[in-house]
């Protein structure tokens, strides 16, 4: 009895605004944390970037399996990964990209947002932060005293919206546009795609599943009553994320509360991968940690000048 009252102090120690019993699991094999790396590719990959995946450090007692399409586009890829996390064991869904080069801690990170996610303190969509290739502002004259802008991150708040720029490189940020290049998933809402009446199932050459059509690269075209003609292109991560609220899949899966919020999925900026040019090999890595994203000073320089 006396060593649990002090592992109970301590605990309550460490967490102060947080109860014991709103961290507790009641369910001890949710616990475990197998997971799906997934990478969509058509088979060029940088040196670089397989180093950076080979060298992430796993977490403790661990359990992660990698699968990797070859050859297909990005919607039957992606797709043909969620039904591999589906049929299988696994608890969660980590989206990397063959050119985004995650950090050594990438696991790390994510672990601590997966364990958050299974006891429902953190919504179920987590994104890492990374950068359009080479869209860093170059000045060659001067500047004339205004800040020049770093690469442009990709989150979003809103379709037909430029990148959001809002934070400090280290901040959790909320909005509703993500890029799969360093998404985890939780399984939940993948299960809550796949039980959407209305969402195909596909036969995909070289699986050997139907595949439910989770993903998908919007391409429509249609004529108006009027007699004009109207398109609608685009990429399968913001259209999966547009079609996440709108069929309210977050209350589906379970993270009603998240559901609720304009902007219900978190990029961690502090899990910073860099955007690998296949060409040339230079990195896209953005603004170091404590700087602003939209150029304004940071916390930090307002302190020093003052």
């Amino acid at each position: 009895m006396i060593q649990r009252s002090r592992r109970v102090r301590r605990a309550r120690a460490s967490t102060p605004t947080v109860s014991i019993a709103q961290w507790h699991n009641p369910k001890p094999e949710d616990n475990t944390t197998p997971m799906l790396i997934g990478t969509p590719s058509l088979g060029l990959i940088r040196l670089e970037w397989a180093n950076a995946m080979d060298g992430m450090v796993k977490p403790p007692n661990w359990s992660v399996a990698k699968s990797s399409p070859i050859g297909y586009p990005v919607g039957p890829a992606q797709n043909m990964i969620v039904d591999t996390v589906l049929r299988g064991p696994f608890r969660a869904l980590l989206l990397i990209e063959d050119d985004t080069v995650p950090p050594l801690d990438a696991l790390l990170l994510f672990d601590r947002w997966f364990f958050k996610m299974e006891r429902k303190l953190a919504p179920p969509i987590v994104s890492g932060v990374y950068h359009i290739k080479g869209s860093e502002e170059i000045r060659r004259g001067k500047t004339g005293g205004i800040a020049t802008l770093g690469a442009e991150p990709l989150i979003y708040r809103g379709g037909g919206m430029r990148a959001y720029r809002d934070f400090m490189y280290g901040d959790v940020v909320w909005c509703n546009g993500i890029p799969t290049g360093a998404l985890m998933i939780h399984r939940s809402v993948l299960e809550a795609w796949a039980r959407e009446p209305d969402v195909p199932s596909d036969t995909i050459p070289g699986y050997p599943h139907p595949c439910k059509r989770v993903f998908e690269q919007p391409s429509r075209v249609w004529q108006e009553p009027g007699g004009a003609f109207r398109c609608m292109t685009g990429t399968t991560d913001l259209y999966w994320s547009e079609q996440t609220i709108r069929r309210d899949i977050l209350t589906k899966a379970g993270y009603g509360k998240y559901a609720k919020r304009e902007f219900p999925y978190i990029v961690d900026t502090a899990l910073r991968f860099g955007h690998i040019d296949r060409a040339t090999g230079v990195i896209t890595t953005g603004l170091p940690n404590g700087m602003r994203a939209d150029g304004r000073p940071s916390r930090k320089l307002l302190t020093k000048a003052a």
